[in-house]
């Protein structure tokens, strides 16, 4: 009987450690305490009409795929057909490829969303907004018109203190258009 009761303890705390894993990893990307590394999607829920009609519920799925930062930053943005600006003193540039896929959650009518570069901010590692760079991303830029079942991947530029080693980066949907259920979402942008 004593066997039975400590196999039942150890399957209990089996399960309840991968919920525990599950909730961790969910959690990744929902605040700047937990930005999403590199390479791990993470999803949002955009709402999606205007006024008074039926509002639509799209998920939207974002993963930061590269980051490239200092010397090898100039080759990208020159490549971008745009002239290269010396960034200011005591700063660098970040360039961030991003791959976003749009998904409506019940029957897809005719809401998309436009994806534009300011809807991507970076801030450094203590929560401070940094300002946009003049120059262009690299091609292709992530910018565009996504409808459901469609994915969009493209460079994002930023300018961060270089002493800043773990900046991050955080998107929001649009402050005058689309509602993002949950908030801003996180990103890890070293």
């Amino acid at each position: 009987m004593k066997s039975g009761r400590i196999v039942g303890f150890v399957w209990a705390c089996l399960v309840i450690a991968f919920a525990l894993q599950g909730e961790t990893a969910t959690a990744q990307g929902r605040s700047p305490s937990s930005p999403a590394p590199v390479g791990t999607p993470v999803v949002t829920m955009i709402e999606c009409g205007e006024g008074y009609t039926s509002h639509e519920l799209y998920d939207m799925t974002i993963t930061v795929t590269k980051v490239v930062r200092g010397q090898k930053t100039p080759d990208l943005i020159g490549g971008a057909g745009s002239p290269i600006q010396a960034p200011e003193a005591g700063s660098e540039y970040v360039l961030a490829r991003i791959r976003v896929k749009y998904l409506a959650r019940g029957l897809p009518g005719n809401c998309n969303h436009e994806l534009r570069p300011e809807q991507f901010t970076a801030l450094s590692s203590d929560g401070r907004e940094y300002k946009a760079p003049s120059v262009a991303a690299p091609k292709p830029a992530l910018s565009g018109s996504l409808h459901s079942g469609e994915s969009l991947e493209g460079w994002v530029a930023f300018l961060v203190a270089k002493e800043d080693s773990k900046p991050l980066m955080t998107f929001t949907a649009d402050p005058t258009g689309a509602a993002q259920h949950g908030g801003n979402i996180w990103f890890q942008l070293h």
